[in-house]
């Protein structure tokens, strides 16, 4: 093998493990639904347990592990928190998701 086709494969290796995390962070259907309800604009907790359908605590697991892994960021303003989706790779692949699936229910029904 030469040097060229060896380097080209350890930066597809570290890409693709990059991408696997990111995809293990978001296979989550909490998660995604929240994430999904961050693609265009930043949500409260409560607001987010009210859309995702989840009590409050779930949600703020999972935003702690979403913040953790740098997926969203938040600011505060007076009690409240908002948080919102990063730039980058995540937001990427939500908005792509956020298209595809928001119409689904309507459109037909996905299977596994």
């Amino acid at each position: 093998m030469n040097a060229d086709v060896m380097m080209d494969t350890a930066a597809l290796d570290a890409r693709a493990e990059a991408a696997a995390i990111l995809l293990k962070s978001l296979a989550n259907p909490v998660r995604l639904k929240m994430l999904c309800a961050m693609v265009d604009r930043e949500q409260s907790v409560g607001a987010l347990a009210a859309q995702v359908g989840v009590r409050e605590p779930v949600i703020s697991q999972h935003l702690m592990r979403l913040r953790a892994e740098g997926i969203v960021t938040y600011r505060r303003q007076g009690t409240t928190v908002f948080y919102a989706l990063v730039d980058g790779p995540a937001r990427a692949v939500m908005q792509t998701l956020a298209e595809v699936f928001r119409g689904a229910v309507t459109e037909r029904r996905f299977s596994r």
